[in-house]
């Protein structure tokens, strides 16, 4: 008789994704993904015969999925209100006391040849989601474009600012002005 999985693949991908984001590829040891799923070493290898680069193209998936369903599927409508719940939900994407990017750590060392095109790829899909709300509005494209760049860099800054901190309060003061720039923008 076999024993039913300790944990789901979301559940997995959540407790892996932790490490990830914490030490990057290169710093996410076994021993230390071993530890933060409960697992063995060979059960994580049972789990992901290709080793640790499995696994982490798994947490970017499941990530990946989370980023489709709360920032880029709102932009979609192309409308004020896509872009102002897509904001909202960049807060929830980033949860935590101390919200990490897992894309940006995965881009140090050798996990930028691994998932770069993918990390960039995710990037692009989210700045032209945002121009694209802003086009929808009325919005010039090269000011969309510009401001949808300058929106991704502020955020990515803000959650710097979040480890060093050690507080989410920048995402959430970074967020707030985005929503009244939008807001601003929309009323003017």
């Amino acid at each position: 008789m076999t024993r039913p999985p300790k944990y789901s693949k979301a559940a997995m991908a959540q407790r892996l994704e932790q490490v990830f984001k914490e030490n990057g590829y290169e710093g996410a040891s076994l021993q230390l993904l071993a530890a933060t799923t409960g697992l063995s070493k060979a059960s994580l290898y049972h789990h992901f015969p290709s080793g640790k680069s499995e696994m982490a193209a798994h947490v970017l998936a499941y990530s990946g999925a989370r980023l489709q369903k709360l920032v880029l599927g709102p932009l979609g409508a192309k409308k004020q209100a896509g872009l102002l719940k897509s904001l909202a939900g960049t807060a929830n994407y980033y949860d935590g006391d101390i919200p990490i990017c897992l894309m940006n750590s995965l881009l140090l060392g050798e996990g930028r040849d691994l998932f770069g095109d993918r990390i960039q790829a995710a990037v692009e899909a989210w700045q032209s989601g945002l121009s694209g709300c802003l086009v929808g509005e009325g919005a010039a494209k090269a000011e969309a474009q510009a401001w949808a760049a300058d929106a991704i860099g502020r955020i990515q800054g803000a959650l710097v600012l979040c480890r060093v901190q050690g507080s989410r309060a920048p995402l959430d003061d970074c967020l707030e002005g985005l929503t009244d720039d939008v807001e601003s923008w929309l009323a003017g």
